[in-house]
């Protein structure tokens, strides 16, 4: 099952970092447009996070998760229908808000089962979004070029995603989601958004999945536009990154358990930076792709370590604090691509993309503060 919940959204986002072309195309949007209406999703995404996070613990996750995918849904559903930039900045705000909720809710149930068994698997569910990943890429890819609409390509999306419904609606999940969150359970959660090592690792967690998510949204765009390759190599450069995380991400365990934490975030992030320097300082295509299989294997082990790190930093409340995380988390992987987008639209998409290897020197700078053995120099109070 968790493999499944991490393994659809992958494949949604995916499909979405191809078909973001496709859909800039087919309304005429230039990338400040375009990144405005990012920022409009992104925004949405993180007020229903932060404002309606918390109610993972107190519907359960069945109920949550069964209720953000149907939402999600709607979503996808909307970016096949939108014929206009006012119906896609409505379909962006319920995408990525439901997004941003269905989010929560896989990373918290997979929170329970670790504390239910007593086994680390964050590492392996999230190589499972990034092999996800890889097959929506290459799939949307291979669709386009053979002349699919991209609209379908969408839709189809709607089939394996109603199987998942009703196997959230089926199964019984671990009862740990209402534990200690009956009256307080709101003012709990806000608390922790003032507990500083969560914070830092939640920076952490930030830099890492904004600049998956500038990897997703723009890579597709840079491969196609800027440099302009045709639809099956451009995604074939996006599945190449997503492989790349899917890959690491097997490994992140095992390097986590020789090098420890610390070691670990220094080499992801130094690495981003000289991944992306390798893609963007020429455009030869081999090299391009061979720069974004760099950052995708360095960044696969941010996320997961941050998440092992906040549940280190709240023993009895891991739920809680892993939901603070993926909050800011997931904002920095909706706001990146804003960001870039802007950037792009003042100075051109190849100088925007330096950002990237910007946020790989600043993970490592702030990896310098985690303990070798989880937490933060600063301890966890």
């Amino acid at each position: 099952m968790g493999l499944g919940a991490f393994g659809f959204f992958g494949l949604f986002w995916g499909v979405f970092a191809v078909l973001l072309t496709d859909l800039s195309r087919a309304l005429d949007l230039s990338p400040g447009p375009l990144g405005a209406a990012l920022f409009v999703g992104a925004a949405a995404s993180i007020l229903a996070m932060a404002g309606l996070g918390w109610t993972a613990d107190r519907l359960g996750r069945k109920v949550f998760l069964v209720l953000s995918g149907g939402v999600l849904g709607l979503g996808i559903s909307g970016l096949a229908l939108s014929g206009g930039y006012v119906a896609l900045l409505v379909t962006l705000v319920v995408l990525y808000s439901a997004s941003g909720l269905y989010d929560v809710g896989i990373n918290s149930a997979a929170v329970d089962l670790e504390q239910a068994t007593g086994r680390r698997f964050m590492s392996l569910v999230h190589a499972s979004f990034s092999a996800g990943a890889t097959v929506g890429a290459v799939g949307a890819g291979v669709l386009v070029q053979a002349g699919t609409d991209y609209r379908a390509v969408y839709l189809v999306l709607l089939v394996p995603l109603g199987l998942l419904l009703l196997a959230f609606a089926s199964t019984r999940f671990p009862a740990v989601g209402r534990e200690g969150h009956e009256g307080a359970g709101v003012w709990a959660h806000y608390a922790l958004y003032r507990h500083l090592p969560l914070l830092l690792v939640g920076g952490i967690a930030t830099l890492g999945l904004g600049s998956e998510g500038e990897m997703e949204h723009w890579s597709g765009i840079y491969l196609r536009d800027t440099l302009g390759l045709p639809a099956l190599l451009g995604g074939s450069g996006v599945a190449v990154f997503y492989a790349a995380m899917a890959a690491g991400r097997l490994g992140t365990a095992g390097a986590v358990r020789v090098f420890g934490d610390r070691i670990t975030l220094l080499c992801a992030g130094l690495l981003t930076a000289a991944g992306m320097a390798i893609a963007l300082v020429t455009r030869e295509p081999a090299l391009v792709v061979g720069g974004f299989l760099v950052v995708g294997l360095a960044l696969s082990s941010v996320a997961p370590i941050a998440f092992s790190v906040a549940g280190d930093l709240a023993p009895g409340g891991t739920g809680a604090a892993v939901s603070v995380v993926t909050t800011l988390g997931y904002g920095g992987f909706l706001l990146g691509p804003v960001l870039v987008g802007g950037l792009a639209e003042a100075f051109g998409l190849r100088a925007a993309l330096w950002a990237i290897a910007l946020a790989g020197v600043a993970i490592a700078l702030l990896g310098a503060r985690v303990s070798p053995d989880g937490g933060t120099k600063e301890g966890a109070g």
